[in-house]
C-alpha cells in the first residue's frame, strides 16, 4: 500500500468518534461524517463502567473520570421504598456517570488531536461493500474501510443489507437532569445509584458531577399518564412518594421514547462495517450501551492496525466479529431479561430481585461486560 489507508465513518456519536480516534491513532486518515450540523448527544446522562473506563484511557481521555461521579451500588428499592437488593460493587469494577455532552465533547477533541477530519451537515443515505460511502445528493465518496455508526435507523446498516430485525420495545422512558446532591439521596444514600420500582414504572436516580442529578422516569407505552409530555409529576409522585422532593424539581423533560433492539446477520460486508446501534442496539437497563459501542469501535481499530493491502480488511473484519459479537449479545440479552423485572406484581418483584441478585452466576453474568478486558487496552 502506498500512503496510508482511508476510513469513512458516518455518524459522530460515541462509535463513531472513539474508532475514528483509534484508527487514526494507528496511522489511518480518517473522515466522519455526520448529518446533524453540529454535534450532540442525544439523552441526559451516560453510565461508564470498568470497561469503558480502560477504553477512555486507551484513547488519553482517562481525566473525563476525574470530573464524573463514581458510585459504588447499584441499589435497588421495592414500592414501598424497601431495599431489595443493596447492588454494592467489587472494588475493581469502576463505574461512573456523566452528562453525555460531557463524553461526546472529550471525544470529539480526542479524535481532533488525532488528525481526524469531522464534516457536519452530511446526511449520509448507504454505503457499498467495496468501501464507499453514498449521500444525499447522490455523492459518493471511496475509503479503503467504510463504518456504518450511524445509530438505530442506520441507513448503512440497511443498504449493506445486514439487518434482521428492528424492534421497539413497550416500555420506554423519560429522561431530564435537575439540580441536587447526594444530601437528596437520603440516609445510606451516599455513593449510590438508585432504581426504585412501582407497578409498571420505574425511577433511576443517578447522581453526576456538579451538584446535578440525572433522573429516567419509565413506563409502558399504554400509560398514558406516566408517558404524557409535559411531565404529570402527580401521577410519578403518586408512585414515588419518597422522590417527591426531586419530581417536584423537574423542569422540561426528553419525552418519553422507547427503546430499540437490533439484530443483524453480520457486523460486515466487505470492506464495510457497522457499530454501536447499527449493529446491536439494546434497551439501557445495563448502562453498557455507550460501553459496547466504544469497545467493539476499539477493537476494530485494533484489528486494522498495520494493514499493508486493503484487500486483507473483509479477513480482519470477520476476525473482529468473532472477537466482540458475543459479549455485545450477551449484553443485549441480558439487558432484555433485567427489563422484564417492570412488568412484574410488586409482590413478585419483591421476592424475585432479592432471590436472583444472592446468586453469584446471577451477578457474575450482568457485569461479564464491566470485567472483560477490551481489545485493545491491553499490551
Amino acid at each position: 500500500m502506498t500512503g496510508k489507508p482511508t476510513a469513512l465513518i458516518a455518524g459522530a456519536g460515541f462509535a463513531g468518534l472513539t474508532a475514528a480516534t483509534a484508527l487514526a491513532q494507528r496511522g489511518w486518515t480518517v473522515t466522519v461524517f455526520e448529518r446533524q450540523a453540529e454535534l450532540r448527544a442525544s439523552g441526559a446522562g451516560i453510565y461508564i463502567w470498568e470497561n469503558g473506563l480502560r477504553i477512555l484511557e486507551a484513547l488519553g481521555l482517562g481525566g473525563l473520570s476525574q470530573n464524573a461521579y463514581r458510585g459504588h451500588a447499584m441499589e435497588q428499592r421495592g414500592h414501598d421504598n424497601s431495599i431489595l437488593d443493596d447492588g454494592g460493587l467489587p472494588p475493581q469494577v469502576r463505574l461512573v456517570t456523566l452528562h453525555r455532552r460531557d463524553l461526546l465533547e472529550g471525544l470529539k477533541g480526542a479524535a481532533e488531536k488525532a488528525g481526524v477530519e469531522i464534516r457536519t451537515g452530511q446526511e449520509v443515505i448507504g454505503a457499498g461493500a467495496h468501501g464507499e460511502l453514498l449521500f444525499a445528493n447522490r455523492r459518493a465518496v471511496q475509503g479503503d474501510l467504510v463504518v456504518g455508526a450511524d445509530g438505530v435507523w442506520s441507513p448503512v446498516r440497511k443498504a449493506l443489507g445486514l439487518e434482521l430485525s428492528h424492534q421497539q420495545t413497550t416500555e420506554g422512558a423519560i429522561r431530564t437532569i435537575i439540580e441536587g446532591d447526594i444530601a437528596d439521596l437520603g440516609a445510606g444514600g451516599a455513593d449510590k445509584y438508585i432504581e426504585c420500582w412501582s407497578g409498571m414504572r420505574r425511577f433511576l436516580i443517578t447522581p453526576l458531577a456538579g451538584g446535578r442529578i440525572y433522573l429516567a422516569l419509565t413506563c409502558q407505552d399504554t400509560d398514558e399518564k406516566g408517558r404524557a409530555y409535559p411531565l404529570d409529576k402527580e401521577t410519578w409522585r403518586a408512585s414515588f412518594p419518597a422522590w417527591a422532593h426531586l419530581i417536584d424539581r423537574i423542569g422540561d423533560v426528553l419525552a418519553w421514547s422507547p427503546y430499540s433492539i437490533v439484530t443483524v446477520k453480520s457486523w460486515s460486508a466487505g470492506r464495510a462495517a457497522i457499530l454501536g446501534d447499527a449493529a446491536h442496539a439494546q434497551p439501557p437497563n445495563l448502562g453498557q450501551g455507550g460501553g459496547m459501542a466504544m469497545q467493539s469501535a476499539l477493537a476494530l481499530s485494533a484489528h486494522m492496525e498495520d494493514l499493508a493491502d486493503p484487500r486483507d480488511i473483509p479477513a480482519r473484519l470477520a476476525a473482529w466479529e468473532r472477537g466482540e459479537r458475543p459479549l455485545a449479545e450477551h449484553c443485549q440479552r441480558w439487558s432484555c431479561l433485567y427489563g422484564e423485572v417492570s412488568t412484574l406484581p410488586d409482590e413478585v418483584r419483591a421476592r424475585a430481585v432479592p432471590s436472583a441478585m444472592a446468586d453469584p452466576w446471577v451477578r457474575s453474568e450482568l457485569l461479564r461486560a464491566a470485567r472483560s478486558e477490551p481489545t485493545g487496552t491491553v499490551a
